[in-house]
Formats: structure tokens, C-alpha cells, sequence
């Protein structure tokens, strides 16, 4: 009841609010894109006058072909934008998510059962908050996900999907089960738990009635935090040209190549317009922007989340001392107005 109730009041929160409108209607536009126009992506590699006279060649910018331009093929950006969300912000969300389930229940199973290994664990794992995820990403992804000009791809597109999921989702495990295994030890500590403990309350049972109930609006928080690590991880590998779903390289001519995302999602946007960035700005600033735009909007929730769930929890921790300090005074204040009354005619 108390986590429903404070559901109703997030979606009331304006910065969570406003974040969750605009994450919702990216999405609805980008699969409406794919079931109405079927993800067709216009292409513009030339502009014409009145006369039917070629002009130009492209790529072609947001003020000749608006509103975002067109990339180095020819395809419009802001119809990539639109058709790659879905599955930008769905590799984000997804990964996001295993990666706080995977964590959680192994943070759960060496708190309960491996408690003794803890010290020899975290002293491990802590190392790998130096290496950067991107790099171990790199050197694991770089031989399936990538495909040179006129080499054969030896991988299917699902096979590639299903080994950067396990890679995205893997190397952040050891780190989230550290930190989910430590925010449990901590409620384990807390009166309430102890309390049922005394009273004969399971491991199972205190997890089910207590642990996950009050983790739980952690947890939450601590996957749209997740979920901007995956966008800010996977704008770090298109930098390295490792796009979702595989990467084909395109040699436009003897001295470009393009590197084209099978998915079209946006970092493989990232890492071609880069290497334009000083002739054709406009396609590293345009895939950016959207970028900053999802990720704050992913702030945004977090925000509100903590308002509404941590905020209010420490108000009413505040509150409840403030009532046991008014009910001690109250005792207090009534046992020194208190007097024995005696009987008139004993005393007489």
C-alpha cells in the first residue's frame, strides 16, 4: 500500500514528470515510425533546381535539407533519430535492468550465505571501479561486432545482439553486487529487522516482508542510474566504431570510409560524425543533442525518485523521533503532576 501510494504521488512529481513524458513520447514516435512507414529512411544524395538540374551533392545541411540534415550516404538524420531510439533507449533499459536483477540477487546470496568472503571480495572487486568499462568492452566486443570492407561476417545479427547484451550487462556485476550487498548488510542492522528476527522470521520471509520492500525504491533509483552508465558506455564505443547489432564498414571513397549500425541506433552515429566534426559538424551535434536530451531526461526521474522515495522516508524517520521525544515529555511532564490523595478521616 505505502509503495503504491508512492507511485501515485511520482508520476505527480513534475521532474520526474516532465522526464518520463519525454522518454515515453521518443519511444511512441520511434515504433509508430517503424509500423506506419515501415523504419523507411529517406535518402538525399543531390538537390535539384526548378530546371531538373543537378546543384549538389550531398551531405547536405539542416538549413538544405531540414530539419537535421543528412548524413555522409545521404540518409536524413532526424529520421535515424527517430528510428534508432527504440533501440538506444531499449539496449539502455534492458541492460539497465539485468544488470540491477543479476546484482541484487547475487549481493542477496553472499549477504546471507557468504558473508565471511566479503572482505576478500570487495578488496577484488573495488579494482574494477579504475578500469574503464569501455575498454574492457572493447577488447571483448572488437572481433564479433565488427566487420572490416569486403571481409565475410561470420556472426548473425541475433548472435552479435545476444553477446554485447551479455558484455554490456556483465562488466558492471561485480560492482553493482558489491554495492547492492552492502546497502542489504546496512537494513540488516536496522531495529525493525532485528526485531522480526526475535520473533522467528526466516531468511525467505524477512526478504519477501521486509528486505525487498524497503530495497526496492533503491533499486529503482539505482537503475535509470544504470540506464544514463549504458547511453555514456555506448556513446564510449561508438567512438571506437562497436555498434549494437554490428558494424559494416562502407567505403565511400579511396580515402573515407563510413561505418554503418545494422540497427541504426545512435552510437554508431557518434563515431562516423566524429570523424567529420570539422566539415560536417552538424551530424556530430545532432545525434549529441539527443543524446543530452535523454540522458537528462533519465536525471530528471532519478530525481524525482529520490524526492518521493528517499526524502520522504527521511522525513518520516524525522517524524517518528519527533513523536517519541513528544510522548517521553508528555510522561514525563504527567508523572511529576502526579500525588497519592489520601483519606480525610484516616489522617483525623
Amino acid at each position: 500500500m505505502i509503495i503504491g501510494a508512492n507511485f501515485k504521488r511520482l508520476f505527480k512529481h513534475p521532474l520526474f514528470l516532465s522526464g518520463f513524458l519525454f522518454i515515453f513520447l521518443l519511444l511512441a514516435a520511434s515504433f509508430s515510425h517503424a509500423i506506419f512507414f515501415h523504419g523507411v529512411i529517406p535518402v538525399t544524395n543531390s538537390l535539384k533546381d526548378s530546371e531538373g538540374l543537378i546543384t549538389s551533392f550531398g551531405p547536405f545541411g539542416p538549413l538544405e535539407v531540414p530539419p537535421l540534415g543528412t548524413d555522409e550516404v545521404g540518409r536524413h538524420i532526424f529520421v535515424i533519430l527517430i528510428q534508432g531510439a527504440k533501440y538506444t533507449i531499449g539496449i539502455s533499459i534492458l541492460v539497465a535492468g539485468l544488470r540491477i536483477i543479476i546484482s541484487g540477487m547475487i549481493g542477496f546470496l553472499f549477504e546471507n550465505y557468504f558473508s565471511k568472503l566479503n572482505q576478500y571480495v570487495s578488496g577484488l572487486v573495488n579494482g574494477f571501479y579504475f578500469i574503464p568499462a569501455a575498454l574492457i568492452c572493447y577488447f571483448l566486443l572488437v572481433d564479433v561486432i565488427f566487420t572490416s570492407h569486403g571481409e565475410v561476417d561470420g556472426y548473425t545479427i541475433l548472435q552479435k545482439m545476444i553477446f554485447q547484451l551479455f558484455v554490456l550487462t556483465i562488466v558492471a556485476i561485480p560492482t553493482n553486487s558489491l554495492l547492492i550487498g552492502n546497502q542489504i548488510h546496512q537494513i540488516y542492522t536496522l531495529e525493525f529487522i532485528q526485531s522480526a528476527k526475535t520473533l522467528g522470521g526466516g531468511r525467505l520471509h524477512i526478504l519477501k516482508k521486509h528486505i525487498i520492500p524497503y530495497i526496492f525504491p533503491q533499486l529503482l533509483i539505482q537503475f535509470t542510474q544504470e540506464t544514463i552508465k549504458v547511453l555514456v558506455l555506448l556513446i564510449h564505443l561508438g567512438f571506437f566504431h562497436l555498434l549494437f547489432g554490428g558494424t559494416t564498414e562502407q567505403e565511400l571513397d579511396e580515402s573515407q570510409n563510413a561505418y554503418i549500425s545494422i540497427s541504426s541506433e545512435w552510437s554508431g552515429m557518434i563515431g562516423n560524425a566524429f570523424t567529420h566534426l570539422t566539415g560536417w559538424s552538424w551530424m556530430f551535434f545532432s545525434v549529441t543533442i539527443f543524446f543530452t536530451l535523454v540522458i537528462l531526461a533519465f536525471n530528471l526521474m532519478t530525481k524525482g525518485m529520490e524526492d518521493v522515495f528517499l526524502v520522504d522516508r527521511y522525513k518520516s524517520g524525522k517524524d517518528r523521533k519527533k513523536r517519541q521525544k513528544k510522548i517521553t515529555f508528555v510522561g514525563k511532564r504527567e508523572d511529576s503532576s502526579f500525588e497519592f490523595i489520601q483519606d480525610s478521616e484516616k489522617q483525623a
